[in-house]
């Protein structure tokens, strides 16, 4: 989002600085320019940037609003974001272009160059087809998830400030971004050659262009479903072709990320016992707690622990086996002390998401196989609705190493009712919904906003902060949009449904108007244990 012009000069000066991997050969040249620039390296890098849009970075400090807002953490100890008046701008768009665009930008363009693409710092990291495949992915990823947060970006004129003398670009409407970026995926799409895997710098899938396939498959589906509302015969045509090429199918398939020992998990600094500094405030939302619970669902004791960060219950009283010892926090209280007496009974994110170096879901093929029983659903692709929907509850029941996937599809309140009602279009979200728990976020927000599932009232420390609803959506940087691209800016708001930047307009597929409500003062009362 931020105008390019300091781009080209930093994203290579603060890639060197961080990674140490380049040799700069003379030293009387400027190290501001390093002569060699290997693509794996800057593919690596730009990896770094993938969990954003599930949990945030370090520099950003706690605000994990992508899983808050999709109503799967709460807090426990501060009141912080409850009232949805500190998170009105999206802070680190400029950050994914400055380093993860720009970088995969450089991939491509070293890959297109005669000059360039068979020299070893290029060719070491994969064919070029594969490397500009691979890299036109993954920027698509990250345009997905900027355009979905935001609305209009910049996309077209992106990273041609030195090349054409461009240096203040347009922003394309959510629409134009949306098109573009399904013609960036087809295209990448026939590049790939599965014969030749990369190097292990591609450390998503280890140089696996078939996994690589699929994930680009399944980005194009999650694109083309949210066009139901306000383009469906373009969304129907898009689907079905990216179905056809197809997308992830089980757990082997998942798009996950792993943190590594310089670039720390951030629920590990928030609330794991083992950092010294967690302030332990996250905790599961009472709604995904009581969803779980109301159907049943053995990936709870997968999903959290009742023992853990908030302290020990008596284990005779409270076994970790039955659905009954789980409370979650309702979202959006009062103020710390109404917070504070929820906490001799809320349970705790699972320790298994809380490692230093986890791994955690980002894209995981319950996702897209729930994504493509909704097309199923809409008569967007020939395929059986039950089968994918099962399908997709499976493949997150065996992402989690849950139990009884079996008898949990035959529970009355589970098994798929059918037909082209509203009843079974909830069935698939809310499982959808379930089934990625702490992955992306934005998407999972996403699903909110387009159908008004799950229903998610906002607190009364909300309401009291003037807010009636969570955001629809983030509005850009003032320091990098508003003061560095002013004029290109005010253009862009005139295409959100408000016209205004701020957190009630709408992205371009947003229509919805129907999921203001506000906690009951039943809901705000913690349970008497």
């Amino acid at each position: 989002m931020k105008t390019i012009k300091s781009i080209l000069v930093s994203t290579l000066a603060a890639f060197v600085l961080l990674t140490g991997c380049v040799d700069f050969g003379d030293i009387n040249k400027s190290p501001n320019a390093p002569s060699t620039a290997f693509t794996g390296y800057l593919f690596t890098f730009a990896c770094r940037y993938i969990p954003y849009f599930s949990l945030g970075d370090a520099t950003n400090g706690y605000d994990p609003f992508q899983q808050e807002w999709a109503g799967y953490l709460s807090e426990s100890k501060n009141n912080q974001y409850g009232p949805l008046a500190t998170t009105a701008q999206y802070t680190r768009g400029n950050v994914i272009y400055l380093f993860a665009l720009k970088n995969l930008n450089m991939i491509i363009e070293m890959n297109e160059d005669p000059e360039q693409k068979d020299l070893v710092n290029v060719a070491s990291f994969g064919s070029t087809a594969n490397q500009i495949a691979v890299a036109k992915t993954l920027s698509a990823y990250f345009y997905m998830s900027l355009t979905d947060i935001m609305g209009p970006i910049v996309l077209s004129e992106a990273f041609k400030g030195a090349s054409e003398d461009l240096w203040k670009p347009k922003y394309d409407t959510q629409k134009e971004v949306y098109t573009q970026l399904d013609a960036i995926l087809t295209e990448a799409y026939r590049q790939f050659d599965t014969s030749s895997p990369l190097s292990s710098s591609d450390i998503v899938f280890n140089g696996d262009i078939s996994k690589w396939k699929k994930l680009n498959a399944s980005i194009r589906m999650l694109l083309a479903i949210k066009l139901c509302d306000v383009d469906p015969a373009t969304g129907k045509s898009r689907f079905a072709a990216a179905y056809a090429d197809g997308g992830m199918t089980t757990p082997d398939d998942d798009f996950r990320y792993t943190y590594d020992d310089k670039y720390w998990n951030r629920l590990y600094c928030w609330v794991s016992p083992d950092y010294s500094g967690a302030g332990f405030n996250a905790v599961p939302n009472m709604f995904i707690v009581e969803q779980m619970k109301a159907l049943q669902d053995n990936r709870m004791f997968k999903y959290f622990d009742i023992q853990g960060y908030k302290g020990t219950r008596d284990e005779a009283k409270f076994p970790r086996d039955s659905y009954d010892s789980f409370y979650g926090i309702p979202f959006g209280l009062i103020n710390n002390n109404a917070v504070a007496d929820w906490n001799g009974c809320c349970c705790c994110i699972n320790n298994s998401l809380l490692g230093m170096q986890a791994t955690v879901p980002i894209i995981p093929a319950a996702r897209v196989l729930l994504t493509e029983a909704e097309a199923a659903w809409r008569g967007w692709i020939t395929a059986d609705a039950k089968s994918l929907y099962e399908a997709g509850i499976r493949a997150s029941f065996d992402q989690w190493g849950a139990t009884d996937v079996d008898t949990y599809l035959a529970n009355e309140a589970v098994a798929y009712v059918g037909g082209n009602g509203q009843a079974a279009l909830e069935q698939i979200a809310i499982q959808r919904w379930i089934a990625t728990y702490m992955a992306d976020g934005i998407e999972a927000w996403s699903d909110w906003r387009r159908l008004d599932i799950p229903y998610l009232p906002v607190g009364p420390g909300a309401i009291d902060s003037g807010n009636d609803h969570y955001p629809y959506r983030l509005g850009y940087n003032t320091d990098t949009d508003v003061a560095y691209n002013y004029d290109n800016y005010v253009i862009a708001i005139q295409d959100l449904s408000g016209g205004k930047d701020d957190v009630s307009s709408r992205v371009w597929w947003d229509v919805k108007d129907n999921r203001k409500g506000v906690l009951t003062d039943e809901q705000c009362t913690p349970p008497a244990l």
